[in-house]
């Protein structure tokens, strides 16, 4: 399955997870991932698939379209 993951991608996923004061700990056990592999996403050493940021979506309540164009764009909920 191919992979993209816009440059800003790991700004976002960090700063979502630190906005919902969760651990990488926590985070990690909530997206059924390791938190070695959440390090990863955070610090751009790993590609997510659609699935990943689907999940991350979920976690965090937010729009999928937000990962992709962060919280200032057209798309995204206000």
């Amino acid at each position: 399955m191919p992979t993209y993951v816009p440059q800003e991608a790991k700004h976002t996923i960090r700063d979502l997870r630190i906005r919902a004061n969760m651990s990488q700990a926590g985070a990690a056990k909530a997206l059924g991932i390791s938190e070695p592999t959440l390090r990863k996403w955070e610090n751009d050493s790993s590609s997510l698939t659609f699935r990943d940021m689907q999940r991350i979506a979920e976690l965090y309540n937010i729009p999928l379209d937000y990962i992709f164009f962060g919280p200032n764009n057209a798309f995204s909920e206000k």
